[in-house]
């Protein structure tokens, strides 16, 4: 008569592990939701991103305002206050001198520019001597092609475009359009 050591028999059929059609089919139930999560957080971050861009605008916008109401012109107008030097190793997200702003704030990265202008012809900064203070133009440039590029200035338009090199600024261009506008295949925002 054979004897069969039951507890041997049971521990051998629970330790041999998984087939290679279970792993085959865990591997594609990872990828298929791979594919399908990383593209939707990758455009949920781009509108992260595009509406922070947005949200500084309009900060700015109004800071702009605010200028005006007290001095009654934009010139001068400096955004340094509005985002003063973080301490160091942080990186600073303004530049004074230029009167841009990097997004996201105090990254290395930056996925959008912000610049704000004279609305005037060659569009010098506020802060400029050939300013002439009467309006103000902002973009905000995508560093992500696909991402929209932002207009907005004090005459009202609002615009985003797709391709950030139609945005023209600059009312007294030689260049076809000869006014402030988003381009072809704009939309207002």
């Amino acid at each position: 008569m054979i004897k069969v050591d039951l507890s041997t028999l049971r521990y051998n059929r629970l330790n041999q592990g998984f087939t290679l059609i279970e792993l085959m089919i865990v591997v594609v139930i990872v990828a298929v939701i791979a594919a399908i999560a990383i593209p939707s957080y990758q455009h949920f971050m781009r509108r992260a991103i595009a509406a922070q861009a947005q949200q500084e605008m309009y900060k700015i916008a109004e800071q702009l305002e605010r200028h005006k109401l007290k001095n009654f012109t934009y010139l001068g107008f400096n955004a340094r206050y509005l985002y003063p030097a973080p301490p160091s190793p942080r990186v600073d997200s303004f530049v004074e001198t230029t009167q841009t702003l990097s997004l996201p704030l105090e990254s290395s990265i930056p996925k959008y520019t912000i610049r704000i202008r004279d609305g005037g012809n060659a569009n010098p900064l506020l802060t400029g001597t050939t300013a002439i203070g009467q309006s103000w133009v902002i973009t905000a440039i995508s560093g992500d092609v696909k991402n929209f590029s932002y207009l907005l200035t004090s005459t009202g338009i609002r615009c985003k475009t797709i391709t950030p090199v139609n945005i023209n600024i600059n009312p007294g261009s030689s260049t076809p359009p000869a006014k402030v506008e988003c381009g072809a295949g704009s939309e207002d925002w």
